[in-house]
């Protein structure tokens, strides 16, 4: 490559660097965000931190959480996947919020240039792309494996388009280094989303091929592109393995109590397999959502909106009697979802590319492109378009596996921007057209975009502007003081005021992108200048957003996001335990809802949308109504109580079973239902165990005395040993989660392999002979290391291939594909 061609290129990288330099300054200057999620996660992770610090190695089991769980979901499994090196230089050895966008920039350029679009419209794509709203919103909110997933769309895309562009070889790299980092950085249900729009894609492809005669090169894509994903697949095979074989044990893989059982589903699970199809329709976007997509107020923006004291909610907060600062965050939300830390603002400026690109772009982008965000549109309404949502959610594969549909509206930006982008780029290549084409292209879209944007402001006058909690939302944003009648009045003036103003400026917005076009089109503006111009536009539009919802003033220092949450006395008064593998019931939370107790203890509580089914069925069932008896074969040593003035104190539990335990009865019963109903009749679990029939044979003549004893000598979270004697055959179980059988955990005694047994529906138990024994339980999932080695083959793979890609691109055959 000359050097002249190569410096747009540089350009465009300087550009994004300077872009993130800016825009997350404090983060350059030794400063972080304070995210919901991620203190949730570093709560949750806790453990796994601290095994690796100590030891150099990955724990795959932790008990900081719900009594116990695989880390598959927790911390994803990286081990053997070189291509987290790509991962690195694609965020330009850059971490927090500037890595991302960066990434997501960069990847947006990659694609459009191998498309061979100019580097200058590529640059203001990329921009527009990268620096999206949500994209601030998602990372504000810690979503950020969300988050990597929408960044490396892009190169996904670019994969698939040049395989189709008989770029077979460069194609098909690009596509499993796409695929492979995206399966990565590990939130299946935003490639899924993206998946779903590939078929739109593919039928266009066909379509075009056959009407050329030539299916041979079509064939010859999907081979390529087959074999890439293979291999991104098999890159990502340490954590996918490791997965796939979770997923059936964990409340997303079908119900193991019969729906008329105590404890049931819990609401959120389909007997079938999957998720329940009201829990995981819960965020599901309404009419006001969709606006937002167009007019960041149209639903109020956030729950907790950022308004004015001069806003009419502010002056009737003030006239109140409310000291009411410059500004204030308000329950300004009125859309369909539970709540939200901001809309799914897509861009006016993607919003005025999009329909550019309806009007400009080659059939096959606008079958896949617009086709693709139109049912990404329809999917994200979930319930509120049950009449094909739930057609798609009972018959997609995996579908009903995933819930917050109003998420799927993430990808949309790249898609619609992507249209857009095409679209130009093509009209300007036939800007010469004598049948006055492009002008004719041009006019047409100008007057949708007009049209649109006119139908979102008049819209504005019908709409209702009340919230269905809202006199409660005052009332605890009060206190209970003041005319709650009159401040809702206020708030519904407020809100409407909010969406006017936000219809109007992206109208405006989009007004001044077509007149970059229209100048563009008359030769006033070079092609370059336009472009800037585009990019420009995009930038002012996404910051002006985005400040509302993330400042420089909300970094705070790094040890104070490293350290969020600080030890209670409670907490160190707990901690001066030596036991090491206790439990903690904190009293303060909802038990499904708290990672925060993880930070310092081994919780009954805990934070996944991944936890154990059998686990979740003793939250429903038994953990939540506090039966004591279930809380103290969990070995729950201490409970976190809230005295009155909010602060806890830690309370010993006498009763806890203990670690382990021998015991004198075995109560065998007939299925899941069964043992599950037995924690509840069972008097005495301490000396009776509850065992299901299938495992008769495995303590067939035991006759139990609990005469014995049994410690804990030695703990880490993957290997636990202890020390046990007893004048004859036993049966101990052990305040341990079952996961089983065969999915990780061996037992020896003395060495030698003992069988683990299920006992009281969730706890492992094991027959011991008399005398005095070593028992050793180690989690040791086999599909962890298959995947470690599988992972490092192929993702060496995809790097050699796509290093062999680019030389010949860029020595042997220097051509460049079109758009």
């Amino acid at each position: 490559m000359k050097p002249k061609t190569f410096l747009p290129h540089l350009i465009a990288v300087v550009v994004f660097y300077l872009t993130v330099l800016v825009m997350f300054l404090p983060q350059f200057q030794g400063k972080g965000l304070q995210q919901g999620d991620i203190v949730q996660f570093r709560g949750a992770s806790r453990e796994l931190t601290e095994f690796r610090e100590a030891t150099g190695e990955r724990t795959n089991w932790t008990n900081a959480m719900f009594g116990g769980m695989p880390t598959y979901q927790i911390a994803k499994v990286t081990e053997g996947n070189q291509l987290k090196w790509a991962h690195r230089a694609f965020f330009g050895f850059l971490g927090g919020p500037a890595g991302y966008v960066f990434c997501g920039m960069l990847t947006f350029y990659l694609m459009m240039i191998l498309l061979g679009v100019s580097p200058w419209l590529s640059l203001a794509g990329a921009v527009t792309v990268g620096i999206a709203t949500n994209n601030i919103v998602l990372y504000d909110a810690g979503h950020v494996s969300k988050l990597g997933v929408i960044m490396y769309l892009p190169l996904v895309a670019a994969g698939v388009l040049l395989a189709f562009r008989r770029r077979y070889l460069i194609g098909g790299a690009i596509f499993a280094l796409g695929m492979g980092l995206a399966i990565l950085v590990n939130h299946p249900q935003m490639l899924y989303y993206f998946g779903l729009t590939l078929p739109f894609l593919g039928v266009a492809e066909f379509i075009r091929h056959l009407q050329r005669g030539t299916l041979g090169e079509f064939a010859k894509a999907m081979g390529v592109l087959l074999i890439g994903l293979a291999l991104a697949i098999g890159a990502g095979a340490s954590n996918l393995l490791t997965t796939t074989e979770y997923l059936p044990q964990s409340m997303r893989g079908g119900a193991v109590l019969s729906a008329n059982s105590a404890g049931g589903e819990g609401g959120t699970t389909n007997p079938a397999g999957g998720l329940d199809y009201g829990y995981a329709m819960q965020w599901s976007n309404g009419f006001k959502d969709m606006l937002a997509t167009y007019a960041p107020l149209a639903a109020g923006g956030g729950s907790g909106q950022e308004i004015d004291r001069d806003t009419e909610f502010g002056q009737a907060m003030t006239r109140s009697g409310f000291r009411v600062p410059a500004t204030f965050p308000a329950p300004l939300y009125h859309g369909s979802l539970p709540f939200t830390e901001g809309p799914i603002y897509l861009g006016a400026v993607a919003w005025a590319l999009f329909i550019f690109g309806l009007f400009t772009a080659s059939t096959t982008a606008r079958v896949w492109l617009a086709g693709g965000t139109l049912f990404i549109f329809l999917l994200s309404l979930g319930s509120n378009a049950g009449w094909i949502n739930r057609f798609f959610f009972d018959n997609l594969p995996l579908l009903n596996n995933f819930r917050t549909p109003n998420s799927a509206l993430s990808i949309t930006t790249f898609l619609m921007v992507a249209l857009g982008v095409l679209g130009v780029h093509r009209w300007w290549r036939l800007s010469g057209d004598p049948s006055d084409l492009p002008g004719r292209q041009l006019k047409r879209a100008g007057l949708t975009a007009a049209g649109l944007g006119a139908f979102v402001v008049i819209l504005g006058m019908t709409l209702d502007y009340s919230g269905a909690q809202d006199a409660a939302q005052i009332a605890r944003f009060t206190g209970g003081q003041g005319d709650v009648n009159q401040l809702v009045g206020a708030l519904e003036a407020t809100r409407a005021d909010a969406y006017f103003s936000d219809a109007m400026r992206s109208l405006l917005f989009v007004g001044l992108t077509y007149g970059v076009l229209y100048l563009l089109w008359k030769g006033t503006l070079g092609f370059t200048w336009a472009a800037i111009g585009i990019a420009l536009l995009g930038l002012v539009d996404f910051v002006g957003i985005n400040g509302r919802y993330l400042t420089h003033d909300d970094f705070q220092p790094n040890r104070a996001v490293a350290n969020p949450i600080q030890p209670s006395p409670a907490d160190q008064q707990i901690l001066q335990d030596p036991d090491p593998n206790y439990r903690v019931l904190n009293l303060s939370r909802p038990l499904d809802q708290d990672a925060f107790t993880s930070f310092f203890h081994k919780s009954l509580g805990g934070y996944s949308a991944v936890k154990m089914r059998r686990y979740q069925d003793l939250i429903d069932g038994y953990l939540a109504p506090r039966d004591m008896d279930v809380i103290n074969m969990l070995n729950t040593k201490y409970f976190l109580v809230p005295g009155e003035d909010g602060q806890l104190t830690a309370q010993r539990n006498p009763d806890a079973y203990g670690n382990a335990w021998l015991v004198s009865d075995i109560a065998f019963v007939n299925g899941p239902d069964a043992e599950f109903a037995a924690l509840g009749t069972v008097e005495d679990l301490r000396n009776t165990a509850i065992v299901d029939e299938s495992f008769a044979p495995a303590l067939a003549a035991l006759e139990p005395t609990g005469a014995g004893s049994i410690e804990l000598t030695s703990y880490q979270p993957n290997e636990l040993q202890y020390r046990y004697s007893a004048p004859a055959e036993q049966l101990v179980v052990f305040s341990e989660i079952w996961y089983g059988p065969d999915l990780g955990w061996e037992a020896t005694i003395d060495g030698e392999p003992a069988e683990l047994i299920r006992a009281n529906y969730a706890l492992r138990a094991l027959r011991v002979p008399a005398g005095d024994h070593t028992i050793t339980m180690r989690f040791a999932p086999r599909s962890y290391a298959l995947g470690r080695t599988i992972s490092l083959i192929c993702s060496v793979l995809i790097l050699l291939g796509v290093i062999g890609a680019v030389v010949y691109r860029y020595r042997v055959a220097p051509s460049r594909p079109t758009a």
